[in-house]
């Protein structure tokens, strides 16, 4: 099954020893786009695609055009240099008439399996909705201990004929990611469901749930960080090594961690196993963090689909079944998306993936289970 990461960032003083980065340079050149082409990997047009530099209400942008159905259309940059444990902010800024995509994909000279374990194409990539006016996209990245390079790419999403014009694409360097002592990191860890790769940054559960955040306790420093990957099983996280590439590698602290797994782990293995599963990443969690407190969260309700509802059930339950057991505080997303009773919360008709409704419960689910940690944390 199958990061705008709207977060109140507290940025902490440069770590002894370490050269304090410039806050404000730029990773991306020509991000503006008026040096034309220069510094960017832009195909020759064809038949079926044309991606060129372009006036635009007085400035310059670069056109990603469609021709054809299913054609490729984008743009790349290589060799963006990136400095560890540093945070960044990715920021597109485009229109159109098609949806535009952008994907910032980390690579460490030292580990070529990062950048295959750091799964970008979900974590740090994203559809740009089309619209008729400049509208932008953001994401708080975290360069961690393993990257020291990466490669941006801009293009199309869909496969519908169209264009798409971005403006200014920039990632800007915020200072060290060590988090402040005040400042509270909530990761989210799961799959498809968790990340919504589909969606754009800012309609993702991690951004949805820090507005609800900064709402009722304005004066909490929160960093959200969103972990979750597109077909993702618990026992996979560690198989493949991500869990400590990716996350524990990737993260200096975390003090809150939402997990929701159970889609794919029920293609995988029993009920029974998935809890055994989801019990070592906790404990994982526990021992690599040790003062992070844990939430679990199960998943959504298929409106008029009882046999999907019977398949993930005893997954749902052994969430419930293990926070319960763990005293964990639990986010019931499955009864949120039963009492809306509506197929407006799912991606698709069919999808039980939540759509931007869908991911508003989700949030909405989240904020409940967490609100009792934050009131204890806020005093």
């Amino acid at each position: 099954m199958l990061r705008i990461m709207a977060a109140v960032l507290c940025l902490a003083a440069p770590r002894p020893g370490a050269a304090p980065g410039a806050a404000g340079d730029d990773a991306v050149k020509n991000g503006d786009f008026k040096q034309g082409g220069s510094s960017w990997d832009i195909p020759a047009p064809n038949e079926e695609q044309e991606c060129a530099v372009v006036d635009l209400d007085g400035a310059k942008a670069v056109r990603l055009r469609r021709k054809k159905e299913g054609a490729q259309a984008g743009i790349v940059q290589f060799n963006l240099k990136l400095k560890p444990q540093t945070l960044y902010r990715l920021s597109v800024t485009g229109r159109g008439d098609a949806p535009g995509h952008v994907s910032l994909c980390p690579q460490s000279s030292k580990d070529p399996e990062f950048l295959k374990l750091y799964k970008a194409w979900a974590v740090s990539s994203a559809p740009l909705a089309p619209s008729p006016g400049p509208a932008t996209e953001s994401l708080v990245f975290d360069s961690g201990l393993g990257p020291d390079s990466a490669f941006l790419k801009l293009g199309l999403d869909g496969t519908a004929p169209g264009s798409y014009f971005v403006s200014a694409v920039a990632l800007t360097e915020l200072g060290p990611s060590l988090p402040a002592p005040d400042e509270l990191v909530i990761a989210h860890i799961g799959d498809s469901i968790t990340i919504t790769s589909y969606l754009p940054f800012s309609q993702r559960v991690d951004s949805q749930l820090d507005l609800r955040i900064r709402k009722a306790f304005p004066a909490l420093k929160t960093r959200q960080v969103n972990l979750g990957a597109d077909g993702e099983w618990a026992s996979e996280l560690f198989e493949t090594r991500r869990y400590e590439k990716a996350i524990r590698g990737q993260n200096q602290r975390i003090d809150i961690a939402i997990v929701r797994y159970g889609g794919n782990d029920s293609r995988k293995y029993s009920a029974k196993e998935f809890k055994r599963h989801l019990g070592v990443l906790c404990d994982a969690l526990q021992k690599d963090y040790p003062a992070v407190q844990i939430v679990l969260g199960d998943g959504p309700f298929m409106f008029k689909s009882d046999d999907v509802n019977r398949q993930y059930a005893a997954y749902w339950q052994a969430e419930r079944d293990l926070a319960a057991e763990r005293k964990y505080p639990l986010a019931d997303v499955y009864k949120r998306f039963e009492k809306a009773a509506s197929v407006a919360v799912y991606r698709a008709e069919n999808d039980m993936h939540p759509g931007v409704q869908g991911v508003a419960l989700c949030a909405d689910a989240l904020f409940a289970a967490l609100e009792p940690l934050l009131k204890a944390r806020s005093k």
